[in-house]
């Protein structure tokens, strides 16, 4: 076993990598566990202990793959999805395998360290697209969806800013993984690579909170997203029902906005919603205030404990703040600078509450503000 001072994690494990199914996991867990004490031994100058570490990976691996297929099975039975996974497990030891005859005229740190780089990228890949991706399909199958209907929904949910995650967590991997074994090739200054490996590992884990900030937020305007909506309404809910406190929803869309984009293009309307992203953060600071871009020129908040009078008050504060920016707009129908119409709703939840119903009553009111002649609010508990 290695000492203390010789144990380094070159892949630090985090949540990112969970795919749901704890056996998996735990499995998963393991073989990170594992890689780590290979890239360890780089510190030693041991062939009988590289020798045995990697082994011993590589049968685990096996291992895993054998009880990560009998899950899969039985929910893929034969379809291409587990063909295609299967292949890529049958390929894995081979590919190791090849690249460590490739460079058996180099050095053993040379040798260890190309296939622990490419251990890195294979394994964090293989889970965080691979496994979650099948994952995602059992989780649906188990909701009620058949397997074609849960595999369009887990790719759908592996798209977009779960891609962009995927890509992100990918590169910091390869770059801090180089970074740390380069420390690590200096095994005769101990103290200090422990001291600069400590450092590195802090900034992966920051990074990890950096990642997951990513996949929660608008990467326009820097809002929450639609995905972190939805949870946090769902918590938020929760939350007023137990303890019998008032919930605001509002609902915010921009007045003929496509006219902004149509006459000045693109990266002006972008500019646009950027800036009244901003002046809805700089209103919504009390506790309790989230708010988010739902889509398009659509927002929503969520007010947590709004109050009676910040409950009548408060999209109007909205409104106004938004027409005091002066943003032109000269194509629109009802005023030469840029408007919002609001759409709100306040209520104690009760049992039969969810979020459907609220976003009915506040997507009503909204229609009903535009009907109207918009740039107006719409908060009566009379629709």
């Amino acid at each position: 076993m290695n000492s203390h001072l010789d144990y380094v994690e070159v892949f630090p494990w985090n949540k990112n990598f969970e795919t749901g199914v704890e056996i998996i996991d735990e499995q998963h867990k393991k073989l990170v566990s594992l890689l780590n004490e290979l890239a360890s031994t780089l510190t030693q100058d041991n062939q009988i202990e590289v020798t045995r570490v990697f082994d011993e990976l590589a049968e685990y691996a096996n291992f895993h793959f054998e009880t990560e297929e009998a899950i899969w099975v039985g929910y893929f039975s034969d379809d291409s999805w587990l063909s295609s996974h299967q292949l890529t497990h049958s390929s894995f030891l081979p590919s190791v395998l090849k690249l460590k005859e490739q460079d058996s005229n180099k050095s053993l740190d040379e040798m260890i360290e190309g296939i622990v780089k490419f251990l890195i990228r294979w394994l964090a890949f293989h889970i965080i697209d691979n496994d979650k991706r099948m994952a995602f399909v059992i989780q649906n199958i188990q909701a009620g969806l058949s397997l074609e209907e849960a595999k369009i929904v887990a790719d759908k949910k592996m798209s977009g800013s779960i891609r962009v995650l995927i890509e992100t967590v990918m590169t910091m991997y390869d770059n801090l993984s180089s970074r740390t074994l380069d420390l690590m090739r200096e095994r005769h200054k101990r103290k200090k690579i422990e001291e600069e490996l400590h450092d590195a590992n802090q900034q992966l884990r920051e990074a990890n909170l950096s990642l997951e900030q990513l996949s929660i937020t608008d990467q326009l305007t820097g809002l929450f997203n639609r995905r972190h909506f939805n949870n946090t309404f769902m918590q938020e809910l929760k939350k007023a029902y137990r303890d019998t406190m008032p919930l605001s929803l509002i609902i915010v869309d921009i007045d003929f906005f496509k006219r902004i984009n149509d006459k000045h293009g693109h990266s002006e309307g972008d500019r646009v919603l950027v800036q009244v992203s901003q002046k809805l953060k700089e209103l919504c600071q009390r506790p309790g205030d989230y708010v988010f871009r739902l889509g398009g020129e659509e927002f929503g908040i969520l007010a947590t404990n709004p109050g009676s009078q910040g409950a009548a008050q408060f999209p109007e504060i909205i409104r106004k703040g938004i027409e005091q920016l002066s943003i032109p707009n000269i194509d629109s129908d009802i005023a030469k600078i840029l408007t919002v119409s609001i759409g709100a709703i306040t209520k104690v939840p009760d049992e039969t509450d969810t979020i459907d119903n609220y976003m009915t009553i506040a997507d009503a009111r909204l229609y009903k503000a535009k009907e109207l002649g918009r740039n107006q609010v719409v908060a009566s508990s009379n629709l």
